[in-house]
């Protein structure tokens, strides 16, 4: 897989630098961060990186600095194991692998700039304050070494796992960046969204899915590939040497699939119509899936779904069916899953319900709610039987939770079971309203709970005290 594009890439930089501006300032789109990523992928997993990032302060706030969280750094011999242990077994099947991050330069019109290697965080400060509305330029140069595991990131049997791998600007929440340790529970990603501009050599005899939409072409005997994608929170991109991939249509909405599995398609066809319908139309024109080793059941990130190619059946559907439902609830409509992830992953989860209940697998739906009403309970019962004193309480840092078990329990059964409540007790076509109205609102941005909570009470006067009282309570 040793290829050259970096030279590629050092003589046409200013050319793509040049047309990632002027898109971005395209009349018919608000201006918006962009990201412009070339990689240079080397047969030994490791991988030569340029990156240029427009910064465009839509923050409200004039920015002496710029912050960027280097989510690869937490896979250095250096820190702590990206995962829990009760699942190092399988997130290091060949055992315990290393990547590294290793940053050569970064320049634009700064003062100067800091890798704090234990929070991982790039500090650029900048000449002068950005005001609002103006726009700033970062260059980086990085290389990757890849660890080998089954998790988010890395390599395996089936491929490159390429997500999280870019130094990425933290989300701006309260007058300032946000950022926090990288946590082996829960969904360690914060962003803001963005648009990006990615280019990378495809190996000889590969396939690919990735964020955004993709087009080929051949240089000096190499295949190029570029992809494009606006208003997602994350780029991901996705490698095999062995997989098939298969591409579907869907009205506007391009699918692609790498994998072996006939069905996917189908269900994220089916998937992408029933949230339409439940929520609103679908805010990208790509979706990508892939099958690969996978720790967990699956991942979401922009426009694009990992899933773990073991499952099967029913089982399959529902992580597939969940992780589209994602796009909705952490890709357009963004939270803070840092400290409330039960924001996103509880409607997910409610949202996969309804899912089933369309497709008319009411069986599956009643399976999934009475398994998180029995599973949530014994957890508690489990608590108070070795003289703990129960704790249901929603949200709450990813890195305060003990384990899987318990964030699990907490974050996804509790959630489903209080969305079930609310339809409940509201009707179901008042809590559908309410995240109608949640989903156009806060497209694109940041939501908080306050923000869920008052579109459910300007569809039901008094409904988010309902939920306030599950968030709050056992």
């Amino acid at each position: 897989m040793k290829k050259k594009i970096l030279s590629i890439i050092s003589l046409t930089i200013i050319v793509l630098s040049a047309l990632v501006f002027a898109v971005s300032c395209d009349k018919a789109e608000e201006p918006i961060t962009t990201y412009g990523i070339w990689l240079d992928i080397h047969d030994d997993n490791t991988i030569e990186c340029s990156q240029k990032v427009e910064v465009v302060n839509n923050y409200g706030v004039a920015l002496d600095e710029l912050k960027f969280n280097v989510y690869a750094n937490a896979f250095d011999k250096r820190k702590p194991l990206p995962c829990a242990q009760e699942e190092q077994a399988d997130f290091y099947p060949d055992g315990i692998s290393y990547g590294e991050f290793s940053l050569t330069n970064v320049y634009g019109d700064m003062k100067q700039y800091d890798f704090d290697f234990e929070s991982s965080i790039i500090t650029v400060e900048l000449n002068s304050p950005l005001e609002v509305g103006q726009r700033t330029s970062v260059d980086m140069r990085y290389t990757l070494s890849l660890p080998h595991t089954n998790g988010r990131y890395g390599f395996n049997e089936k491929g490159i796992s390429l997500t999280g791998f870019y130094p990425m600007l933290c989300a701006f929440v309260g007058g300032q960046w946000y950022y926090d340790e990288y946590s082996p529970i829960g969904d360690p990603y914060f962003s803001d969204v963005a648009k990006y501009e990615v280019t990378f050599n495809l190996p000889n005899g590969w396939e690919y899915v990735s964020s955004g939409k993709s087009k080929q072409s051949q240089e000096n005997g190499e295949t190029i590939v570029s992809s494009t994608a606006r208003n997602i929170r994350d780029f991901a991109l996705i490698l095999s040497p062995t997989l098939n991939k298969s591409v579907k249509k869907y009205g506007k909405v391009e699918i692609s699939y790498l994998g072996e599995k006939s069905e996917t398609l189908n269900i994220a066809q089916k998937a992408l119509e029933v949230y339409g319908k439940l929520f609103g139309d679908y805010a990208y024109d790509t979706l990508a899936i892939a099958d690969m080793p996978f720790v967990a059941g699956g991942m979401e990130y922009g426009a694009l779904c990992v899933i773990n190619e073991a499952l099967g059946g029913a089982t399959y559907e529902e992580v597939v069916a969940h992780e589209i439902a994602h796009q909705w609830w952490y890709g357009a409509v963004g939270s803070n899953n840092l400290i409330d992830a039960w924001q996103d992953e509880g409607l997910t989860s409610y949202a996969t319900y309804l899912y089933f209940v369309a497709v008319g697998n009411v069986e599956y739906s009643s399976l999934m709610l009475n398994d998180a009403y029995s599973q949530f309970h014994r957890f508690i019962d489990i608590q108070n039987s070795v003289g703990e004193t129960a704790k249901g309480k929603l949200g709450g840092k990813l890195n305060d939770f003990p384990s899987n078990y318990y964030y699990t329990n907490i974050t996804y059964n509790k959630s489903l079971v209080m969305w079930k409540y609310l339809q409940d007790t509201l009707g179901k076509d008042t809590v559908q309203m309410a995240l109608k109205e949640y989903y156009a609102t806060y497209k694109f941005k940041i939501a908080t709970p306050d923000n869920l909570y008052s579109c459910l009470d300007n569809n039901f006067d008094g409904a988010s005290a309902l939920m306030k009282t599950w968030v709050a309570n056992v």
